[in-house]
This record gives structure tokens, sequence and C-alpha cells, in this order.
């Protein structure tokens, strides 16, 4: 099942973005609107990564994996504060699947996710994010021996406006992932390290 989840995302991904990137290239676009108070953003994107054996523990299971998420969120307020602070806030929900390579198994869930864009740089949009939310899973390794966890993440990345009410993210994401002992010591987790791009619109 991770092999054919793995070829299954590299080509949704292949279509997805030949689909969206082909053409003419577009100019840089200064955001306006973009960051208004009650604008909503949609934002797919797919990434990858890899489990982080954070406390040097021999038994650590190794964890590879593809991901693929489609937040829906809204900017609550306008653009707040100045100088290097001046940003804009988001904050939405991001149903998710992370399809495993090593070993086989999925996980499926939904997320909530607060974004805060800083807006100095125009048109590049550095980013910082905070994550929390639910999952059904079926990893089974020694560090999550449960069909249902929790997900922690935090994060910062970049995102670029190539036109009008479009812009190109790519961001790093450190993941918790474990069923907060529920089920005994034996279910504290596993830490993944997560690569993203997106496309916000």
């Amino acid at each position: 099942m991770g092999k054919v989840g793995l070829r299954w995302a590299l080509v949704v991904a292949s279509i997805w973005m030949g689909a969206r990137f082909s053409g003419a290239p577009a100019q840089a676009y200064e955001p306006g609107g973009e960051f208004r108070k009650g604008a909503i953003v949609i934002t797919p994107q797919i990434g990858g990564g890899v489990s982080n054996n954070v406390e040097r523990d021999r038994r650590h299971a190794h964890v590879s994996f593809v991901n693929s998420t489609v937040r829906v969120g809204a900017i609550p307020w306008d653009p707040v504060s100045e100088g290097i602070w001046k940003g804009a806030l988001e904050a939405g929900l991001e149903p998710w699947v992370q399809v495993y390579v090593t070993p086989s198994a999925v996980s499926e869930g939904v997320k909530g996710v607060a974004r805060y864009h800083f807006l100095l740089a125009s048109p590049i949009f550095p980013y910082i994010e905070l994550s929390a939310g639910v999952v059904a899973t079926s990893l089974n390794i020694r560090e999550i021996r449960s069909d249902f966890a929790f997900v922690l993440e935090g994060g910062a990345g970049l995102g670029y406006f190539v036109r009008e009410g479009i812009a190109l993210t790519a961001g790093y994401r450190f993941q918790h992932f474990s069923a907060a002992g529920i089920y005994g010591a034996t279910s504290l987790g596993v830490d993944m390290h997560i690569l993203e791009i997106g496309y916000r619109f």
C-alpha cells in the first residue's frame, strides 16, 4: 500500500504542478486585498518527510511519508502593527492525509491552523504557523499503538505572490504525532520533519 500511495501522490502532484504552472511566467505582484479583513484563503499543499529521533532511542522506528492538505482559512482582522511585526493573521481548518512509505500505513484527520504572515518585503511574505488536530491512523509502530492520535505542529516558510490573488508557498513543519499517553507509555509518540509546497489563492 505504501508504494501504491507514493505513486498515486507523485502522479497527482505532477498533474497539479503542470496544470498550475504551465504557460507564460507571471510578473511579481504587490498584494493588497488578499490580507483584508474577511478575505477567504484556500491553500492546497503537498509535502513529505521523515521521523526524527529526538530522544536518541536505539529502538526508534524509522518513518517516511508523503502528505497532502487543503487549508481553508480566513483573515479575521485587517493587517496589524507596524515595523518588523506588521502582518496579518490567518485562521482556518486543514483536512489532511499522510501516506507512509515506511512502514505501509495511512493517517487521515483535520487540524486547526493559525498562520501569521509578515508583510514587509512584498511580494515575498514570510510566515510562522501553529496547528493542532486529531487523526485516525493505521500507523503501527512502538511509539504509536492506537488507531487514534493527536497531532501538534509548528513551522515557518515563505510565500511569493506571482499575480493578483495567487501565491506560491514553501515551508517547514515540525510535527509531533502521539496518543498523548492515553494508551500507556508505549504510545508517547513520534516526531517528524516535513517539507511542503503550496498554492495559495
